[in-house]
Protein backbone atom coordinates (compact mmCIF):
# COMPACT_ATOMS: atom_id res chain seq x y z
CA UNK A 1 0.00 0.00 0.00
CA UNK A 2 1.42 3.48 -0.54
CA UNK A 3 1.01 6.22 1.63
CA UNK A 4 0.28 9.31 0.71
CA UNK A 5 2.17 12.14 0.49
CA UNK A 6 1.07 15.42 2.26
CA UNK A 7 0.79 16.97 -1.41
CA UNK A 8 -1.56 14.21 -2.11
CA UNK A 9 -3.62 14.86 1.06
CA UNK A 10 -4.06 18.36 -0.24
CA UNK A 11 -5.12 17.93 -3.70
CA UNK A 12 -7.63 15.20 -2.61
CA UNK A 13 -8.60 17.76 -0.05
CA UNK A 14 -9.00 20.65 -2.80
CA UNK A 15 -10.60 18.20 -5.55
CA UNK A 16 -13.59 17.51 -2.48
CA UNK A 17 -14.16 21.18 -2.44
CA UNK A 18 -14.41 21.68 -6.10
CA UNK A 19 -16.72 18.67 -6.24
CA UNK A 20 -18.71 20.30 -3.03
CA UNK A 21 -18.82 23.49 -4.94
CA UNK A 22 -20.21 22.20 -8.37
CA UNK A 23 -22.55 20.02 -6.40
CA UNK A 24 -23.93 22.88 -4.51
CA UNK A 25 -24.43 24.60 -7.70
CA UNK A 26 -26.40 22.15 -9.35
CA UNK A 27 -28.42 20.71 -6.93
CA UNK A 28 -28.00 23.38 -3.86
CA UNK A 29 -26.83 22.43 -0.27
CA UNK A 30 -29.53 20.97 1.36
CA UNK A 31 -30.22 17.99 -1.43
CA UNK A 32 -26.13 17.43 -1.90
CA UNK A 33 -25.49 14.47 -0.17
CA UNK A 34 -21.60 13.18 0.88
CA UNK A 35 -21.87 10.48 -1.69
CA UNK A 36 -22.71 12.58 -4.73
CA UNK A 37 -19.62 14.66 -3.88
CA UNK A 38 -17.37 11.63 -3.62
CA UNK A 39 -18.85 10.47 -6.74
CA UNK A 40 -17.90 13.24 -8.41
CA UNK A 41 -14.46 12.48 -8.17
CA UNK A 42 -14.04 8.81 -7.65
CA UNK A 43 -13.91 8.93 -3.64
CA UNK A 44 -15.50 6.92 -0.94
CA UNK A 45 -17.82 9.10 0.95
CA UNK A 46 -15.19 7.64 3.90
CA UNK A 47 -12.95 9.74 1.81
CA UNK A 48 -15.07 13.00 2.33
CA UNK A 49 -15.67 12.59 6.04
CA UNK A 50 -11.68 12.03 6.97
CA UNK A 51 -11.17 15.72 5.70
CA UNK A 52 -14.77 17.24 6.55
CA UNK A 53 -16.91 16.60 9.47
CA UNK A 54 -19.87 17.95 7.78
CA UNK A 55 -21.18 20.14 4.45
CA UNK A 56 -20.80 23.48 6.56
CA UNK A 57 -17.20 22.60 7.34
CA UNK A 58 -16.62 22.34 3.00
CA UNK A 59 -18.57 25.77 2.85
CA UNK A 60 -16.08 27.07 5.38
CA UNK A 61 -13.16 25.75 3.54
CA UNK A 62 -14.20 26.85 -0.08
CA UNK A 63 -14.36 30.83 1.48
CA UNK A 64 -11.36 30.66 3.04
CA UNK A 65 -9.52 29.75 0.37
CA UNK A 66 -10.91 31.96 -2.33
CA UNK A 67 -11.46 35.33 0.37
CA UNK A 68 -7.46 35.98 0.62
CA UNK A 69 -7.41 35.73 -3.10
CA UNK A 70 -9.49 38.87 -2.88
CA UNK A 71 -8.44 40.59 0.04
CA UNK A 72 -7.08 44.16 -0.17
CA UNK A 73 -3.45 45.06 0.79
CA UNK A 74 -4.62 48.90 2.46
CA UNK A 75 -1.01 49.96 2.67
CA UNK A 76 -0.20 49.39 -0.88
CA UNK A 77 -3.77 51.78 -1.81
CA UNK A 78 -2.63 55.40 -1.55
CA UNK A 79 -5.06 57.26 -3.82
CA UNK A 80 -8.61 57.04 -5.15
CA UNK A 81 -7.34 55.93 -8.50
CA UNK A 82 -5.37 53.05 -6.93
CA UNK A 83 -8.74 51.81 -4.77
CA UNK A 84 -10.61 52.78 -7.86
CA UNK A 85 -8.20 49.89 -9.78
CA UNK A 86 -8.26 47.53 -7.04
CA UNK A 87 -12.25 47.19 -7.38
CA UNK A 88 -12.69 47.28 -11.23
CA UNK A 89 -9.45 43.96 -11.05
CA UNK A 90 -12.20 42.43 -8.70
CA UNK A 91 -14.69 42.91 -11.11
CA UNK A 92 -12.77 41.52 -13.93
CA UNK A 93 -11.82 38.97 -11.92
CA UNK A 94 -15.59 37.54 -11.59
CA UNK A 95 -16.29 38.29 -15.30
CA UNK A 96 -12.90 36.11 -16.47
CA UNK A 97 -12.94 33.10 -14.04
CA UNK A 98 -15.81 31.06 -14.19
CA UNK A 99 -15.46 29.09 -11.37
CA UNK A 100 -15.47 32.41 -8.91
CA UNK A 101 -18.86 33.17 -11.10
CA UNK A 102 -20.31 30.05 -9.90
CA UNK A 103 -19.24 30.07 -6.04
CA UNK A 104 -21.02 33.88 -6.39
CA UNK A 105 -24.22 32.25 -7.57
CA UNK A 106 -23.90 29.73 -5.15
CA UNK A 107 -23.53 31.51 -2.08
CA UNK A 108 -26.50 34.25 -3.40
CA UNK A 109 -28.73 32.24 -4.72
CA UNK A 110 -28.26 28.44 -4.01
CA UNK A 111 -27.45 28.43 -0.50
CA UNK A 112 -30.01 27.95 2.10
CA UNK A 113 -28.65 29.64 5.26
CA UNK A 114 -30.41 27.98 8.06
CA UNK A 115 -29.57 29.28 11.68
CA UNK A 116 -27.32 26.14 12.57
CA UNK A 117 -25.24 26.38 9.30
CA UNK A 118 -24.78 29.97 9.72
CA UNK A 119 -23.71 29.84 13.14
CA UNK A 120 -21.51 27.16 11.94
CA UNK A 121 -19.66 28.74 8.93
CA UNK A 122 -19.68 32.16 10.55
CA UNK A 123 -17.96 30.86 13.61
CA UNK A 124 -15.08 29.70 10.67
CA UNK A 125 -15.28 32.35 8.42
CA UNK A 126 -16.38 35.60 10.47
CA UNK A 127 -13.55 37.71 10.63
CA UNK A 128 -12.35 37.20 7.07
CA UNK A 129 -15.56 38.67 5.85
CA UNK A 130 -15.65 41.65 8.49
CA UNK A 131 -12.29 42.06 7.47
CA UNK A 132 -13.09 42.52 3.97
CA UNK A 133 -15.71 45.33 4.78
CA UNK A 134 -13.05 46.77 7.41
CA UNK A 135 -10.49 47.38 4.77
CA UNK A 136 -12.37 49.43 2.59
CA UNK A 137 -13.45 51.54 5.22
CA UNK A 138 -9.72 51.98 6.30
CA UNK A 139 -8.50 52.63 3.05
CA UNK A 140 -10.99 55.41 3.10
CA UNK A 141 -10.16 56.69 6.14
CA UNK A 142 -6.67 56.35 5.31
CA UNK A 143 -7.50 58.76 1.43
CA UNK A 144 -9.35 61.46 3.57
CA UNK A 145 -6.15 61.63 5.68
CA UNK A 146 -4.07 61.99 2.64
CA UNK A 147 -6.19 64.83 1.26
CA UNK A 148 -7.61 62.37 -1.65
CA UNK A 149 -11.41 62.50 -0.25
CA UNK A 150 -13.04 65.64 1.07
CA UNK A 151 -12.78 66.62 5.14
CA UNK A 152 -16.40 66.90 5.95
CA UNK A 153 -17.00 63.54 3.70
CA UNK A 154 -19.09 60.61 6.37
CA UNK A 155 -16.68 58.03 5.63
CA UNK A 156 -19.28 55.90 7.50
CA UNK A 157 -22.15 56.12 5.04
CA UNK A 158 -19.17 56.26 1.95
CA UNK A 159 -17.79 53.21 2.74
CA UNK A 160 -21.47 51.28 3.01
CA UNK A 161 -22.56 53.14 -0.16
CA UNK A 162 -20.01 51.52 -1.55
CA UNK A 163 -20.18 48.08 -0.42
CA UNK A 164 -23.97 48.04 -1.00
CA UNK A 165 -23.12 49.38 -4.45
CA UNK A 166 -20.71 46.71 -5.15
CA UNK A 167 -22.98 43.65 -3.12
CA UNK A 168 -25.59 45.05 -6.35
CA UNK A 169 -23.54 45.03 -9.16
CA UNK A 170 -22.31 41.27 -8.11
CA UNK A 171 -26.25 40.05 -7.42
CA UNK A 172 -27.14 41.64 -10.96
CA UNK A 173 -24.13 40.04 -12.90
CA UNK A 174 -24.19 36.61 -11.29
CA UNK A 175 -28.41 36.38 -11.41
CA UNK A 176 -27.72 36.67 -15.15
CA UNK A 177 -30.06 39.51 -15.91
CA UNK A 178 -29.51 40.59 -19.00
CA UNK A 179 -28.17 43.98 -19.31
CA UNK A 180 -26.09 46.00 -22.33
CA UNK A 181 -23.29 46.62 -19.85
CA UNK A 182 -20.58 44.74 -18.82
CA UNK A 183 -19.45 44.33 -15.07
CA UNK A 184 -16.51 45.47 -15.37
CA UNK A 185 -17.85 48.98 -17.17
CA UNK A 186 -20.74 49.40 -14.88
CA UNK A 187 -18.30 49.26 -11.55
CA UNK A 188 -15.93 51.67 -12.56
CA UNK A 189 -18.16 54.27 -13.91
CA UNK A 190 -20.45 53.66 -10.98
CA UNK A 191 -17.74 53.62 -9.00
CA UNK A 192 -16.85 57.27 -10.19
CA UNK A 193 -20.25 58.59 -9.86
CA UNK A 194 -20.31 57.65 -6.09
CA UNK A 195 -16.64 59.13 -5.75
CA UNK A 196 -16.86 62.09 -7.51
CA UNK A 197 -19.42 63.49 -4.94
CA UNK A 198 -16.64 63.41 -1.96
CA UNK A 199 -12.94 63.39 -4.04
CA UNK A 200 -10.72 66.42 -3.07
CA UNK A 201 -10.58 69.22 -5.36
CA UNK A 202 -7.67 68.62 -7.62
CA UNK A 203 -6.66 65.15 -6.62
Amino acid sequence: MVRKTKEDTEQTRMAIMESALQTFYDKGFSRTTFDEIAKRINLTKGAVYWHFRNKADIIAAIIKERIPQNSTDISKILTVDELKSSIIKRAENIEKDKKVKDFLFFMLYRMEWSEAVLDNVWAQIGDLCELSDKNLYDILCNLQKNGQIKKDANITILSEILICFMRGCINKYVSGIRNNTNLTTIVAEGFDTIINNVRAENK
